[in-house]
């Protein structure tokens, strides 16, 4: 019986001890700056200047010398597609970074005729370790392929209907699409070289897409010249730019929806109001079996 006295007091603990653990333990969400696992980007991030956005309304008003690099998993709103072609149209470098998402979506409001096509690209022959991490080894004379001899894409796709665009990179004459995803090429798939990198001049600013995001986890960036890759091409238009990163169109782990809950409760309890409030629910938890003892 006294034991269920505390058991009030032992509950809240448990909980501020389950609280602080998922606060302090870092994101595992794909694509993540702050995620440090495989699937994160903290190498990118300790190794450019880089700046998280978890809303496009928080884009700098100058643009110039500044990147976006959106990897699209969802959908944009017509506001956000707006405010994406103000920012290229301004001067900004959109680095567009895609395999089976929604990339589709922003360079159609871009006005360009450049697509993903969605599907694998399988290369057999060269590849790091099996055909669904292809090696690209094909580099136009642009600069983005200066001191790149290849680099290494994952489960990526390729590019389509680039008339209005200057293509960067080719997967391999022996890669080919896997439409019907049994791993093999038959005789009604396309086959390569085909294009897997371009840009195009919108405005004052550029596009560019590049068919894998995946090139920039931590388990891949640092892969062949990964990384020099990652730099030309957010440097297309100045060395060593601004880059934004976008964090609200990426696909959330449960651990992310935790912690964005346990925000608003820290932001509200942050309040004046709010901390005198959990102070008098923590005392009265405490005190209860002391009343209770007293009142006998």
């Amino acid at each position: 019986m006294e034991a269920r006295k505390f058991l009030p007091l032992l509950t809240l603990v448990i909980m501020l001890t389950l609280s602080a653990v998922i606060w302090f333990y870092p994101p595992t969400g794909d694509f993540r700056i702050d995620n440090p696992f495989w699937n994160g980007l903290t190498t990118l991030s300790n190794q450019t200047n880089v700046i998280p956005l978890d809303s496009l309304s928080n884009l700098p008003s100058t643009t110039k010398g500044t990147a976006l690099l959106i990897i699209p998993y969802n959908q944009f709103t017509e506001p956000e597609l707006a405010q994406v072609k103000n920012y290229v149209s301004t001067g900004g470098t959109l680095i567009l970074l895609d395999d089976y998402g929604f990339g589709n979506q922003v360079l159609s409001a871009l006005g360009t005729n450049m697509k993903f096509t969605g599907q694998p690209l399988l290369d057999p022959l060269f590849d790091y370790r099996n055909k669904w991490l292809p090696k690209i080894t094909d580099f136009t004379s642009t600069p983005m392929g200066t001191n790149v001899s290849s680099i290494v894409f994952n489960h990526a796709s390729t590019l389509d209907t680039t008339s209005d665009a200057t293509v960067v990179a080719y997967s391999s004459s022996f890669s080919f699409l896997d439409t019907n995803n049994n791993g093999a090429w038959d005789a009604n798939e396309t086959s390569g070289p085909l294009p897997v990198a371009a840009y195009v001049k919108i405005g004052q600013g550029y596009v560019v897409a590049a068919a894998d995001p995946s090139l920039l986890i931590n388990s891949m960036i640092n892969l062949d010249d990964n990384l020099q890759f990652v730099n030309n091409i957010t440097g297309i238009q100045s060395a060593n730019p601004q880059l934004f990163v976008d964090q609200a169109h990426l696909p959330k782990a449960p651990l992310d929806d935790a912690k964005a809950s346990l925000a608003v409760v820290y932001g509200a309890v942050a309040s004046p109001l709010g901390t005198l409030g959990l102070i008098a629910v923590i005392l009265a938890i405490s005190l209860k079996p002391i009343y209770h003892k007293v009142k006998k």
